[in-house]
């Protein structure tokens, strides 16, 4: 004698499997997008400092020129005073300028937040969906 089968306990293992199975895939994609995120700002971080590394070497050398022109004359103080106030201007235009790049960053998680509402949508519209008819109900 066979025991009876429990359909509905069969459908709930697959369900809860289904269910599982989309949870690992965007925690996979999540994990892809977070990958990729650190990679992007290690990268910009790297150049910049790079970057900001020779522009400083560059910016100290013009100004000891600057201030080397004009050392025996009696502008010397003048000549100080416009490197300092360039160097100034220059800080506070960099700093708005990365205040504003961080303001208008887009959001990093864009493509998972993506394809966890396609799938709220479709558990929706199956949820939705007319219940077919078991054979021999109406």
């Amino acid at each position: 004698m066979t025991a009876p089968r429990h359909p509905l306990s069969g459908s709930l293992r697959a369900l809860g499997a289904t269910v599982i199975g989309i949870l690992r895939t965007r925690l996979e994609l999540l994990a892809v997008e977070l990958a990729e995120e650190k990679n992007r700002l290690l990268t910009i971080l790297l150049w910049a400092l790079g970057g900001l590394l020779a522009l400083a070497m560059g910016i100290l050398m013009l100004s000891l020129l600057v201030v080397a022109a004009f050392w025996d004359t009696p502008n010397r103080l003048t000549a100080l005073g416009v490197v300092a106030a360039l160097y100034f201007l220059t800080g506070v235009g960099a700093l708005l300028f990365v205040r504003k790049k961080v303001a208008d960053a887009p959001f990093t998680f864009d493509e998972t937040l993506a394809e966890l509402e396609r799938d709220r949508q479709a558990l929706g519209a199956a949820a939705d969906a007319p219940t077919p008819a078991r054979r021999g109900h109406p």
